[in-house]
């Protein structure tokens, strides 16, 4: 069970970030000149990778800590 969370987690974080290249890459397709809005979406987009990525860790954390530490 252990190990389908840390491959869930690590799907999470991937997943996050392909969404983010897509974000990205279709937003400067859209936008040939700065748009405040575009900044927004793109920051958006890479903000959400952080939260997965915080929350994979907090799974790894939650799973490995207790065996590093003997309990």
């Amino acid at each position: 069970m252990d190990w389908a969370c840390i491959a869930a987690a690590i799907g999470l974080v991937l997943t996050a970030e392909a969404f983010d290249t897509v974000v990205e890459a279709l937003t400067d397709l859209c936008t040939g000149r700065f748009d405040p809005l575009a900044n927004v979406a793109k920051d958006t987009a890479a903000g959400a990778v952080l939260i997965a990525s915080v929350a994979a860790l907090g799974a790894g954390i939650a799973i490995f800590l207790p065996r590093l530490l003997g309990s």
